[in-house]
C-alpha cells in the first residue's frame, strides 16, 4: 500500500450555505431599517468528479500518507428572499473544490481502511437579484476550511486499487464585498458585504494507480 499514486474520483455531493449580512445594503433594508440579517440556501445534491495524487508510507499494517485533490461540482440552490419574496431571488453555486489531507490507515491482505483530515477550499458564487428594479449583486469568492472523512480501498493486480470514500467539509468565506455596480447609494441602498458558512458532504468511488510496484 506504500508509494506514490495518482487517480480519479466520481460520486455524489450535497451542501448547505448560510449567509450573514455584515452591513445595511439594498437587499436587506427598508429605508433606514435593516429587516434581514441571515438566510440559508440549500445547495441541493449533485455530481462531484475530479482527481487526486498522494503518497503512502507503510510500517507493518499501519499506513500513513498525504493526499491532494481537486474536483468540480454542480451544486446549486435558489431561494426567494425571506423579506422580499415577490421580487428578490438569491442563488448560490459551488464549483471547484480542493483538499490537502493527511491519512492514517490499517492494511490487511489487499484491504486498506483509513481516516483523513486536513485543509479544504472551494470557489463559491453568490447572486442576489432584485427582479423589480432590476438590481443585481454577484460575486465569486474563495472559502477556506477543513475536511474530515474516511474510506476503504481494495488492491487488485500490482498497481491498481478501487475504493469508496466519505468526506465532510466545513468552509468560511470571511467578509467580502459583492460586485454591484447598480446598487444605489444612501439610505436604503448600498453594496452588500457578506459572510458565509458552507457545509458539503460527499460520497465518491475512487480508482488509484500506484507507481513502482
Amino acid at each position: 500500500m506504500g508509494g506514490f499514486y495518482v487517480g480519479g474520483q466520481i460520486g455524489g455531493a450535497w451542501g448547505d450555505t448560510g449567509w450573514h449580512n455584515v452591513n445595511n445594503n439594498w437587499f436587506n433594508t427598508l429605508g433606514p431599517a435593516r429587516v434581514i440579517n441571515n438566510f440559508d440556501i440549500d445547495a441541493g445534491g449533485g455530481v462531484l468528479g475530479g482527481g487526486q495524487v498522494g503518497y503512502n508510507f507503510q510500517n507493518g499494517p499501519w499506513v500513513f500518507g498525504v493526499e491532494g485533490s481537486i474536483a468540480g461540482t454542480d451544486l446549486e440552490g435558489t431561494i426567494r428572499s425571506p423579506f422580499f419574496p415577490a421580487s428578490d431571488r438569491y442563488t448560490t453555486e459551488i464549483s471547484w473544490l480542493t483538499t490537502v489531507t493527511g491519512r492514517v490507515g490499517y492494511a490487511w491482505d489487499r484491504w486498506l481502511a483509513y481516516g483523513k483530515g486536513g485543509w479544504a477550499g472551494a470557489d463559491i458564487d453568490l447572486d442576489l437579484f432584485d427582479q423589480g428594479t432590476p438590481v443585481r449583486a454577484r460575486s465569486s469568492t474563495w472559502a477556506d476550511g477543513y475536511t474530515l472523512g474516511g474510506g476503504a480501498e481494495y488492491a487488485f493486480g500490482n498497481n491498481f486499487s478501487l475504493g469508496v470514500e466519505y468526506a465532510f467539509i466545513d468552509l468560511d468565506t470571511g467578509n467580502f464585498t459583492m460586485h454591484c455596480p447598480t446598487c444605489p447609494p444612501g439610505i436604503g441602498g448600498g453594496v452588500p458585504v457578506m459572510d458565509g458558512d458552507i457545509e458539503i458532504q460527499s460520497v465518491t468511488a475512487r480508482v488509484n494507480y500506484r507507481f513502482g510496484r
